[in-house]
């Protein structure tokens, strides 16, 4: 009997989200012992490197969305020495790319003490901040190479060996640095440990894409039209990755200005707000090659409303039972993973972050719809002026809210916490100018000029709302009236309950047929093979 063909998108979207849970579930253990093990001060300086180091990122240019585009047209064409081409050309670009990155990285490094000499961080902590950011910077370096093949590894939709590589990576990371971390071991041996998996996931994805995937390179002279075509199209993209990586790294380092505390503080809130706005693309990120191909091939624009559309309701459905679970229960899980009460503050930074991500988070898929038509300019410009904004009010919201942390929290918890209310501040800053930009803004963009039927989009949503409104009131009364213990056991009871109220709602009020057969056809199947 033949072997049915693996669904790769299927799979690919069980193990994404499996992916992510054991992210979440490790971070659970992980982050609280490493904060813990560090001290807030050395957390905090860790914590203010990685925005310097996500900065030399930027040099990708948004190839990895260019090499989509590109691959995705010479795949339609059946042009194999096309796409063999366009891999050795992106592999040199990739190769000088990395050696601009580790000697950008190195004076950066090496000018540390003048770029921190006027923050809040104390001689010892530059000294680690500069340790940090050498080893970093070799690691950002061995990435740019690596990138083409794990792009290679998703543009051919090979998601069941792209998830058990980030899996394994994911645990294992952890679970090595954990027991180095209570034998003394702090934040030097874990940046060394993140650079060995670059590394070891690196040598893996080379590996499957020569020898599984047959991908070829030609390399010598490049195609000039071509090379100018990819950079004008990658222009964009990396001025709206760039302008959003400022926005949302832009806290911190205005907080560097307060101290160290306050910027573990931030992070927490912060980090949450991370796995928040990745669970919505994990879904999207799968369907990225699907739209490239979609616009290649001439698809209309209400063949991709109706995916937009489709995806935009399931991630709707997601991200809100997530947004009001964290509602109810995020006061306690805070305070137990940050380990004191001082980080009731992370749960008001994280909640002001969430709530103004809900809306792009479920139109992600939109980005690459914009991409695959080349129209991304506009968001880019949406994305400066947000950064802007974001500036412009979080400063002064950043120091209105830290005189009054210096009223409240420096006699409740000592005057080394008086500034953490000043995070809150910057976090409320950037709320006002997501909703402002990527909310407003971009649905009158997607409308009017991508094409998108951003009407029909919200009047879909909106049908949803009844079985949404129930569990948002169970949602407030489990957050101010449920006699909740700062304690796992308690967050796990209370947010079972809100996940088990808003599974029924939902179900019986808000999803339609296509959406229950999602879950009733693999059980169905389940049931079938027993």
């Amino acid at each position: 009997m033949a072997k049915r063909p693996v669904n790769q998108l299927k799979f690919g979207a069980v193990l994404s989200y499996a992916s992510l849970a054991m992210g979440v579930i490790v971070s659970l253990v992980y982050t609280p012992i490493m904060l813990r093990q560090l001290g807030e001060s050395e957390f905090g300086v860790y914590n203010t490197v990685l925005p310097i180091v996500s900065y030399l990122n930027l040099l990708s240019f948004g190839l990895g969305s260019a090499y989509t585009r590109f691959y995705s047209r010479f795949k339609v064409a059946d042009d194999k020495e096309g796409v063999a081409r366009l891999n050795g050309l992106f592999l040199t670009i990739y190769a000088i790319l990395g050696a601009a990155v580790l000697v950008i990285g190195s004076i950066i490094a090496a000018g540390m003490p003048q770029l921190l000499a006027s923050s809040a961080l104390t001689e010892p902590e530059i000294a680690l901040a500069q340790k940090l950011m050498y080893i970093l910077t070799v690691n950002a370096a061995v990435a740019f190479p690596i990138s083409i093949f794990e792009s290679h590894v998703m543009v051919n939709e090979q998601y069941l060996f792209q998830k058990i590589v980030a899996i394994g990576k994911t645990v294992l990371n952890p679970l090595i640095m954990i027991p180095l971390l209570l034998c003394g071991f702090r934040s030097v041996t874990m940046v060394c440990l993140t650079l060995f998996f670059t590394l070891l996931s690196g040598t893996l994805n080379i590996l499957y894409c020569l020898k599984h995937l047959k991908m070829s390179f030609r390399f010598g002279r490049f195609d000039r039209g071509l090379v100018k075509e990819m950079f004008g199209y990658t222009f964009y993209i990396f001025i709206g990755i760039l302008v959003d990586q400022i926005n949302w790294s832009m806290d911190r380092l205005i907080l560097t200005g307060v101290g160290s505390v306050p910027i573990a503080i931030y992070t927490i809130g912060s980090q949450l707000e991370q796995y928040y706005t990745t669970m919505s693309t994990t879904f999207s990120g799968l369907l990225t090659p699907r739209v490239h191909r979609m616009v290649s091939a001439g698809s209309s624009n209400e063949e991709l409303s109706a995916l937009f559309i489709r995806v935009g309701r399931i991630q709707f459905l997601l991200m809100s039972m997530i947004l009001l679970g964290f509602a109810a229960v995020g006061r306690p899980f805070a305070v137990c993973w940050g380990g004191g009460e001082a980080y009731e503050v992370s749960y008001l930074i994280a909640l002001a972050l969430f709530i103004p991500a809900l809306f792009p988070a479920i139109q992600t898929l939109g980005i690459e719809i914009q991409r695959a038509k080349n129209m991304h300019k506009f968001r880019s410009f949406v994305y400066l002026g947000v950064a802007i904004g974001n500036l412009i009010l979080s400063i002064p919201l950043c120091k209105l809210f830290a005189s009054l942390g210096e009223r409240y929290m420096s006699s409740t918890y000592g005057a080394e916490y008086a500034g953490i209310f000043a995070g809150l501040g910057c976090a409320m800053g950037t709320a006002l100018a997501v909703l402002i930009g990527n909310v407003l803004l971009m649905n009158w963009y997607y409308h009017k000029h991508i094409g998108l039927d951003i009407p029909a989009f919200w009047r879909s949503i909106l049908r949803m709302l009844p079985g949404i409104l129930p569990p948002a009131a169970v949602a407030i009364a489990i957050a101010l009236w449920a006699p909740m213990r700062n304690s796992y056991v308690d967050v796990l009871l209370w947010g079972g309950l809100f996940v088990i109220v808003y599974l029924l709602s939902v179900w019986l009020l808000s999803m339609n047929r296509e959406e229950k057969d999602l879950v009733l056809r693999p059980l169905q199947r389940l049931f079938k093979q027993k």
